[in-house]
């Protein structure tokens, strides 16, 4: 009976941390949650502000008994990063430290000079740790990590120990680094709504057994698919849908369509493609791109009232391309990964078209030399380009991409001279994180105005040039771009491209030395060169093997990227009205001679941030308890729910499925 009694209460206590538990986890008052480690130990939940004077609200709720430490990195180490400790006194209550990473390795994290992290509230169960604080975007504080819309990498930790102290803190057990969207909404909001609702249809590509080469890391694998017979349809949602234990090397993934061409002699017959050899002949037909996905990248849902029109007239075929990228070499892996489609036969109000700008991949054109901290390329897209246009676009959603290199992207918007506050922009990028960007406020884009895409690099590690491919280790520079309202065609694009004969030329090659071949050098195997040897080798051999550095040819190599002629390929269509009234479409691409980059005469310039100090820290909420680098507060629930009752109310996210959590 005793035992029985025993089991029974164990059993009520256990139920009662689940429901405790289970409440936690739906938290209706933050618009933004991440797990950030595999085994779903370590939950945050958080509320942006609206500026960088507003507070931004966190809840950790961790599997654990002891402290729980969140960090905020530009590159996931600990070294320089804006840390915070917290946890439950062993006479309950709640402890806050504001701490920084060491200035060299991973050692313990000293406390803040001044405490900018407010604690809000904190409880444990027999399972789990919950702490709530908040802290502003930007404290003013050299200390601290400002928070914007740039990807961040949280840095999270945990120990099954109580602290005796701040300075008594034990080293962590658990540790790990996820890279996360802290201000802009997230992408994944509202696909349980869709996935639960049983009017939405679903649509896989699937891609089966392809098996991936332990002789070279890249494979580009591409199919043509025939579509059914289905009316047309809008895209609400998409899921990419990795084979487990393939996430690291399922590298990206689009999806084109193929107009009205008939490609039924390509059906069953999946094969390399985008390599070396270009010798996959459809892709030359399948160019208009209608879905992305790249490595990290999250669920993606539209808002509530658009959707991407699928299943047209046109579309019969679509290719399906993934980059596999098998960096270990690893022999006998298998792939059957597959995307998901999440539709709706009814049409929403506003349909999104899509709109790429970059630099072509030529390795002659994307030449970055090996031992730069920071070099970059540009993209341009001129206002004789963009007047092809009738009508605004706005760009609410896209996806900045380079390769392993890239550590900052910006899409700029020059209108008239004056550039123009653009969110489209990541200042930490992070290759294994490319999640598409939604804007808090669509980037209107109207006719006549510049575009620039800026992709910045980081070659110190390298000893060799990297030059334009398609390989992971080789390197690109596109901004994919979605907008509404739609024109004539889905997808359009704006492309532009140094000289490459120039390019060599800075390189040191004489004109007499180099033969770009019959594609232009658009095909990469289709160039040679004249080494010191006298030997004629491929252009990529030439940069492997021969080709040194000096700073004056870097300095001009750099220079020349900037402020070069470069020819655009302008994909805007225009329109006209025939003799009936109706629009219809110039199909004739433009290309386009710019003398040099495009004129800003008022770059844009951030604001100054404005400090708010209170007391004796820049928080101006916190007060010492008598341990050094610490903070507490009551662990009270009413006082845990009258504190989150006078946070800023949730930010309203226009056209978004707020409250609809996926």
């Amino acid at each position: 009976m005793r035992s029985q009694l025993f089991c029974l209460l164990a059993f009520l206590a256990l139920s009662t941390a689940q429901q405790q538990l289970q409440q936690t986890q739906q938290r209706p008052n933050y618009t933004h949650h991440a797990v950030l480690d595999p085994n779903g130990k370590f939950l945050v939940h958080w509320r942006p502000g609206t500026n960088d004077t507003d507070f931004i609200t966190f809840e950790c709720e961790v599997a654990t008994q002891g402290w729980i430490g969140l960090g905020f990195s530009s590159n996931g180490a600990m070294t320089g990063a804006d840390i915070v400790i917290a946890w439950i006194d062993q006479s309950g209550k709640p402890q806050i430290s504001d701490r920084h990473g060491p200035t060299q390795g991973n050692g313990f994290p000293p406390a803040d000079s001044s405490q900018n992290y407010e604690l809000l509230s904190g409880r444990k169960n027999r399972t789990h740790t919950v702490i709530t604080f908040r802290r502003r975007h930007d404290t003013c504080d050299h200390q601290d990590w400002k928070i914007t819309s740039d990807t961040t990498r949280l840095i999270w930790a945990y120990n099954d120990q109580v602290p005796t102290s701040a300075e008594n803190i034990p080293i962590h057990t658990q540790r790990g680094v996820q890279s996360a969207q802290l201000v802009n909404p997230q992408t994944k909001d509202g696909m349980s709504k869709i996935v639960a609702d049983p009017s939405t249809k679903t649509f896989d590509l699937r891609l089966t057994n392809v098996k991936l080469p332990a002789d070279k890391r890249t494979l580009y694998w591409c199919e043509i698919i025939e579509l059914p017979k289905w009316k047309r349809h809008h895209i609400i949602a998409n899921r990419m849908m990795i084979q487990k234990g393939n996430e690291k090397y399922v590298h990206h993934l689009v999806l084109y369509s193929c107009g009205d061409t008939d490609m039924s002699q390509y059906l069953g017959k999946p094969a390399a493609c985008f390599d070396d050899t270009l010798n996959f002949n459809p892709m030359k037909q399948c160019s208009d791109y209608l879905a992305v996905w790249a490595v990290g990248g999250e669920d993606f849902v539209y808002p509530s009232n658009m959707g991407a029109p699928f299943f047209e007239d046109k579309q019969r075929f679509v290719l399906l391309e993934m980059h596999y990228d098998n960096a270990d070499l690893t022999p006998g892996i298998t792939d059957s990964s597959a995307f998901r489609l999440y539709m709706t036969e009814k049409p929403r109000p506003v349909e999104t078209g899509r709109f790429t700008v970059g630099v072509p991949v030529m390795p002659a054109v994307h030449v970055i030399p090996p031992k730069q901290q920071k070099f970059t390329t540009y993209a341009y897209c001129p206002s004789e380009c963009t007047s092809k246009m009738t009508q605004p676009m706005n760009i609410f959603t896209g996806l900045l991409h380079t390769h392993l290199l890239g550590v900052a992207l910006r899409l700029r918007v020059i209108r008239k001279g004056v550039e123009l506050k653009s969110d489209m922009k990541d200042d930490h990028y992070d290759f294994n994180y490319q999640s598409p960007v939604f804007l808090t406020k669509p980037i209107q884009l109207l006719p006549g105005d510049d575009l620039i895409v800026e992709c910045t690099y980081d070659s110190t590690a390298r000893d060799k040039t990297t030059y334009g491919g398609f390989g992971t280790d080789n390197e690109m520079c596109l901004a994919f771009l979605e907008y509404y309202p739609k024109r004539n065609k889905t997808t359009e694009g704006c492309m532009s491209f140094v000289d490459q004969t120039e390019v060599l030329q800075i390189l040191g090659l004489k004109k007499d030395q180099f033969d770009l071949g019959p594609s232009g050098g658009f095909e990469i195997n289709s160039m040679s060169v004249i080494n010191q040897n006298k030997q004629n080798v491929s252009l990529i051999n030439w940069y492997k093997n021969d080709l040194k550095y000096t700073d004056a040819m870097v300095s001009k190599l750099q220079d020349f990227m900037k402020n070069s002629p470069q020819t655009v390929s302008c994909g805007l269509e225009g329109q006209k009205v025939n003799s009936e009234g109706q629009r219809g479409t110039e199909t004739n691409a433009a290309v386009i001679k710019l003398n040099g980059s495009v004129p800003i005469t008022r770059p844009y310039v951030e604001p100054k941030a404005v400090c708010v100090v209170s007391g004796n820290n820049a928080g101006g909420m916190t007060q010492a308890n008598g341990n050094q680098g610490a903070t507490s507060t009551s662990n009270n629930n009413n006082n845990m729910r009258q504190n989150q009752s006078n946070q800023p109310n949730q930010q309203n996210q226009p056209n978004q499925n707020n409250g609809n959590r996926g």
